[in-house]
């Protein structure tokens, strides 16, 4: 598994270091230009940082290391398990970079930035579901629809993100009424949500890689 994750990683490695530098530029630039209202933008810039871990399959079916891996000493599901979790391992830093900017901001700014985990956690929600899509589509249509299945999962989970907050609106409408700071449990289901999404894919996409014939 090791092996797998590193190699994932050299595929990537010089898009995610462009994405985390882009992703620092940009919010730089936001906090310094923008108005308050925008601010929390930052968080879904620094989100896509895991936007490159979908690419890895890409990068695979290019160089033929799709078909190599076959013939290592490793099961099919190793593959999609290190794909999934080195894509999970980009989200974490994601999210971490963007606790961290808005945290080091609000050490030297005096501007409060409202309901910063509750952007954070949809930010964190778009990504894992974009990647809970695309997986199994790339499983299913090849690398070549790479670019175009990275985009629809993560248009598919900005869309998501706004009926998953229709119901979380629902289901906590009770607890609204005990006067519970929001702040505090609207993040942690929509991760929960998330990351429940994105465990129910990776069976998927096992059962589809399984099947898969080269």
């Amino acid at each position: 598994m090791r092996g797998l994750l590193l190699t994932n990683y050299y595929l990537v490695f010089r898009s995610l270091f462009v994405y985390i530098g882009v992703a620092l530029l940009g919010a730089g630039l936001i906090f310094y230009f923008g108005d308050t209202s925008i601010h929390r933008y930052v968080a879904f810039l620094t989100m896509f940082v895991a936007m490159p871990a979908l690419e890895v399959i890409k990068h695979e079916g290019k160089s033929g290391y799709d078909k190599y891996v076959l013939t290592l000493p490793v099961t099919r599901t190793n593959i999609v398990q290190s794909h999934y979790f080195f894509h999970f391992i980009t989200v974490v830093i994601g999210t971490l970079l963007s606790c961290g900017i808005f945290y080091i901001y609000g050490l030297v700014s005096d501007t409060p930035i409202d309901g910063i985990y509750n952007t954070v956690s949809f930010g964190t929600f778009i990504v894992l579901f974009a990647g809970a899509i695309a997986f199994p589509l790339l499983y299913v249509l090849g690398s070549e629809k790479s670019d175009v299945i990275t985009v629809g999962g993560a248009i598919g989970g900005y869309i998501a993100t706004l009926g998953i907050q229709s119901i979380i609106r629902y289901l906590t409408e009770p607890l609204a009424n005990l006067n519970i700071d929001p702040s505090f449990y609207v993040p942690i289901i929509f991760i929960t949500f998330g990351v429940v999404i994105y465990i129910f894919s990776y069976f998927i996409a096992t059962f589809i890689y399984h099947k898969k014939e080269f």
